[in-house]
């Protein structure tokens, strides 16, 4: 996810290594996408509506702690994912340790996304969405406004879950992740996923890693 940021603290966080997908990455959801956003029409060559309403209560895509490169297993940083649309449409939240907004291990709090938060390679509160996944006019957004509220995160099998409000989002360039000037923009009204954690990578530093893309 951050190449560079991570060689800077302790390697607690992705892009050092390259990314591998386990076999809990396999496109397939950990449970039913429970509803949608409402979505105004799409702006052309804009997979996301430049608006969208709240989407209530949706089930995880994908509630993954996933060991931190580098630490050997003693750090995690957890990934929430839901499914907006069945068109391809994601939104995800990440939560790194000892970036942004956490000046130690990911805990549950009320965030305001802005400042370290606000850029990709030094967030710890990091959200991002999917347009039109897999289709040509695919698209990757950034979080860069919003309220992020996580109220419950621990260990496999327990509990992970997260509100997100007022939420906007800027193009980037799906392989630096930088912004794109006169890009796309999106604003997601509020969203609440929940789900249970499931491990990827084992509790040691071995075995696979959660992949760095959105809606895998």
């Amino acid at each position: 996810m951050k190449p560079l940021a991570s060689c800077i603290v302790l390697l607690l966080v992705t892009g050092c290594p390259g990314p591998a997908s386990s076999g809990d990455d396999q496109h397939t959801p950990d449970a039913a996408v429970d509803g949608a956003a409402h979505l105004d029409a799409p702006v052309a060559g804009c997979p996301l509506a430049m608006t969208m309403t709240d989407a209530g209560m949706i089930a995880a895509f994908k509630a993954q702690r996933c060991n931190v490169p580098g630490s050997g297993g003693t750090q995690k940083w957890y990934r929430l994912s839901a499914q907006l649309t069945t068109t391809g449409d994601y939104v995800q939240l990440e939560l790194w340790p000892n970036l942004g907004a956490f000046t130690g291990a990911v805990t549950t709090g009320t965030f305001t996304i802005g400042g370290n938060d606000a850029a990709y390679t030094t967030c710890g509160v990091c959200g991002r969405a999917l347009g039109d996944k897999g289709q040509a006019a695919q698209k990757e957004y950034f979080a860069t406004s919003g309220t992020v509220n996580v109220t419950a995160v621990g260990a496999a099998g327990q509990p992970i879950a997260a509100t997100l409000t007022n939420i906007g989002f800027v193009e980037v360039n799906g392989t630096t992740h930088d912004p794109i000037a006169s890009g796309c923009a999106a604003a997601l009204a509020g969203i609440q996923i929940s789900g249970t954690v499931v491990d990827v990578g084992g509790g040691g530093g071995g075995g696979g890693s959660c992949p760095t893309t959105v809606g895998d």
